[in-house]
């Protein structure tokens, strides 16, 4: 994964002119972002967040922030020609440093057009070592919906490829996993883009699966949800899932071994049932 990294990002810098530093300041001043792209950034707690101002505040910012150079109409938000730059990586660094005046660095990146954008983004984010399990879950879900949808990366013949497996196989996880992860990054994207950032920063107490089941339902539109009392109530309630369903009954099942407790053996099944119980909501 690393490696492929790398060799996207030489393959994007490759062949670009040296700009000269009265360009390079220009430029810095009239950045570009893209709201679309906002959910190919992983977000940070509140308290990454204050550490990151702090550490930017007192050793200034020392990771260049990433620029598609690119114009209007290939970015997709207007008829225009004009060449312009967008903010692909580093929008946090880049928040923080306009609101305190502190200098930045640039690296400008070529690509043909927004799509190898966000194969580049979601590429990028799987390469971190710090993802939370929501978030690996959100990019290989992002990555799986992009595949399948023959939007990816990779040019390929339909149904030459069985797309779960080869990302199972890249990530080591199981087909199931990775069709979970496809039906969450779905239900996140269900949500008001302010609530998307507080699931994915783990800012919110309900678990995975509630929003693995939002993103397989057809009757509610992406962008639509805007409270998490309603993921609790509005949505759930009236969802019949069989993985719910299995669920609620074994969470039934480990209430009636716990509550008729009576002997080693009965000890043993309980502690057992709580173990597929926790296998049950990981697979």
């Amino acid at each position: 994964m690393a490696k492929d990294f790398m060799s996207g990002i030489k393959k994007a810098t490759a062949q670009i002119p040296t700009s000269t530093f009265s360009e390079v300041e220009k430029i810095k001043k009239q950045i570009v972002v893209i709201d679309e792209l906002r959910q190919f950034i992983t977000p940070l707690t509140t308290e990454e967040l204050q550490i990151l101002e702090n550490n930017i505040k007192a050793q200034g910012c020392k990771d260049p922030l990433a620029i598609w150079e690119t114009s209007h109409r290939e970015a997709g938000i207007g008829d225009s020609d004009e060449i312009i730059h967008v903010l692909v990586d580093g929008h946090n660094r880049y928040n923080i440093c306009t609101k305190y005046n502190i200098d930045f660095k640039i690296t400008i990146l070529k690509f043909e057009g927004i799509e190898k954008v966000k194969d580049f983004m979601i590429d990028y984010q799987l390469g971190r070592r710090n993802l939370t399990p929501e978030q690996l879950s959100f990019f290989r879900g992002l990555r799986y919906n992009r595949e399948k949808g023959g939007k990816g990366k990779y040019d390929r013949e339909e149904g030459s490829v069985d797309i779960s497996k080869a990302l199972a196989e890249e990530f080591n996880v199981s087909q199931r996993t990775i069709k979970n992860d496809g039906n969450f990054a779905k239900g996140v994207a269900k949500l008001i883009p302010e609530l998307q950032q507080q699931v994915l920063a783990g800012n919110t107490s309900f678990n995975r699966t509630v929003i693995q089941d939002i993103g397989k339902r057809d009757d509610i539109s992406e962008g639509s949800l805007v409270s998490v009392a309603q993921l609790g109530s509005d949505t759930i309630e009236d969802t019949h899932s069989p993985y719910l369903e299995e669920f609620s009954q074994r969470k039934k099942e480990i209430a009636r071994l716990a509550a008729n407790l009576s002997s080693k053996s009965d000890y043993s099944q309980l502690v057992q049932k709580v173990k597929e119980l926790k296998k049950f909501i990981t697979a």
